[in-house]
């Protein structure tokens, strides 16, 4: 249902702050009607961010009076004439926006939007009007990150709303619009951390803690903290961190890691995380402060390969980051349950303040009726553990398989040669059947230019290749993209179909298959791979037809 532009205004209820440093206070705003790329969602939980406060405080040279938030979710209650994307009655998450049209956005990079600042920052739409109003009639300055979400609603745009299920509370939904996003995606997106690489995180906050679970679920050799409190730093090794350390004691010279993410964005936290920087090794400076925030860093440190690299929101794809966060929530890999600290809108003033002096490491307001569910003991399983656990049982959710493919790292095709031995997935897939009737075995992988698909045991035991399963022909073997990831495929020869690998640990591949009729009422096919101890075993015999 569109909005009508004739209709009264919508009133809402908005924390607005009058002044730099003031106090939120809850008081009626009048919203705007809708344009034709807007959504008036109501609001049902809003983080407070850091950057809320560093904007509150005058930090940003936002325009006052003034209506924060930028973690909001809720429910989508009307939208403009030309939004398509969601409708009334959708969850949604709120978060930053983006053009979808310039070069960077193309390019699959929308926090480094070149219409970012236009879009976010100014207090108003693009074209200066107001989204709200006071109850005098004057403008507030909103669409902060638009959205302004401390309010019982929030005009946001179709670009920067993202649809999530209904098994995730909007309180744990509401960080992933920042937050968690920011430390979340730095690790996913640039970090790209694997079983061999040592992170080093500076800060425990939500931002640095995020970190620390999307490290600890891709199976990151290594995780060291340095935070000044001493219950995060114990949340942090529940978490999944391997070390915490103090800011005083930390010394930069004792370990060398491979990557590093600086959450706290100071002269001495900058230092210590180049200082403990490997060569070559990548740090990541995530932190938003007031101003200018001059740094300066050694170039004869960048010199021997070492990278310092700025991260604005984790650069991150929100409608595809935001999903697998959610996916990855379900499976208990990123337990949010653990950083949500929830205030009633009414004490927003006391979540602030929370916020400012480190008691919360996200408030949270709650505008609706839905709380908080008890903090669930962390899992701090790795994405490979999940496949083995899943694999053991023989059955599993092709939805969270698809979260577990999208973290595992991806293998060459030069490393698959030889016997592998299969089990499929059963996710209600027609193949699972199939494969079990003919007694499928495995892949057996020749070279580049020749496998034998179908493995499979004959009635006396021996095993045999299929061919006929597969079309009366072979496969090849190459590395080729599937959801973003350049990783071993393998192409059917006779039939528009491909299996797309990732590597479990050194023995074990997460398959996928996918291309023309793969699917079966949506869900792909997905199977594991161990390598067999006879290796390569060279061509097997045909089954008898």
């Amino acid at each position: 249902m569109s909005i009508d532009a004739s209709a009264p205004p919508v009133v809402a209820l908005a924390a607005t702050v009058r002044e730099p440093g003031g106090a939120p206070e809850i008081a009626e705003v009048r919203l705007d009607a809708l344009r034709a790329d807007e959504v008036l969602v109501a609001v049902a939980a809003s983080g407070v961010c850091h950057t809320d406060l560093t904007a509150l405080d005058g930090g940003v040279g936002y325009s006052f009076p003034a209506v924060f938030g930028h973690e909001g979710a809720g429910t989508v209650v009307e939208v403009g004439s030309g939004v398509t994307r969601v409708a009334p009655g959708d969850r949604v998450v709120l978060t930053f926006d983006s053009c979808g049209a310039c070069r960077r956005c193309r390019d699959g990079h929308p926090a480094s939007c070149e219409e970012f600042a236009a879009r976010n920052y100014l207090g108003a739409r693009a074209d200066g009007s107001p989204t709200l109003r006071d109850s005098a009639g004057e403008p507030v300055a909103a669409a902060w990150m638009a959205q302004s979400s401390w309010a019982t609603h929030a005009i946001a745009r179709e670009t920067n709303v993202v649809r999530i299920g209904d098994h995730i509370p909007f309180a744990l939904a509401a960080p992933l619009g920042c937050g968690v996003l920011t430390g979340a995606g730095t690790v996913l997106r640039v970090l790209r951390p694997t079983d061999r690489d040592s992170l080093l995180v500076m800060g425990a906050g939500t931002v640095g803690l995020s970190a620390v679970m999307v490290a600890r679920a891709l199976g990151c050799a290594t995780i060291t903290v340095v935070e000044p409190d001493v219950a995060r730093r114990a949340l942090a090794i529940d978490l999944g961190a391997d070390l915490v350390v103090a800011p005083d004691a930390f010394d930069p010279r004792a370990a060398a890691h491979d990557l590093a993410i600086d959450t706290v964005g100071t002269q001495d936290s900058l230092d210590a995380a180049l200082g403990g920087l490997a060569s070559p090794g990548v740090c990541a400076t995530v932190a938003l402060r007031p101003g200018a925030n001059r740094v300066t860093v050694s170039q004869t440190a960048l010199l021997w390969g070492r990278t310092l690299v700025g991260v604005i929101e984790g650069d991150a794809m929100p409608d595809a980051t935001i999903p697998l966060l959610v996916a990855m929530w379900r499976a208990g890999l990123l337990p949010l349950e653990r950083l949500v600290v929830p205030f009633r809108f009414e004490r927003v003033d006391d979540a602030v303040g929370a916020a400012r002096v480190g008691r919360a490491v996200k408030a949270v307001l709650l505008l609706g009726d839905e709380s908080v569910p008890p903090a669930r003991r962390p899992r701090t399983a790795t994405a490979a553990d999940r496949v083995r656990r899943i694999a053991a049982s023989g059955a599993g959710e092709a939805d969270e398989l698809a979260m577990l493919w999208d973290l595992l790292p991806p293998v060459r095709a030069d490393d698959l040669r030889g016997l592998w031995h299969g089990a499929g997935i059963d996710t209600g897939h027609r193949t699972q059947q199939l494969l079990v009737r003919s007694r499928w075995y495995g892949k057996n992988f020749i070279d580049a230019e020749t496998v034998q698909p179908l493995v499979v045991r004959d009635e006396h035991g021996e095993l045999r290749s299929a061919s006929t399963l597969a079309g009366g022909a072979g496969a090849w073997l190459a590395d080729a993209a599937h959801r973003g990831k350049v990783t071993a495929t393998m192409s059917y020869d006779a039939r528009p179909l491909h299996d797309h690998f990732v590597r479990v640990d050194a023995d074990t591949l997460l398959g996928v298959m996918a291309g023309r009729g793969a699917l079966d009422d949506g869900r792909p096919y997905y199977f594991v791979l161990e390598r067999d101890p006879r290796g390569e075993v060279g061509p097997l015999p045909e089954l008898d037809s």
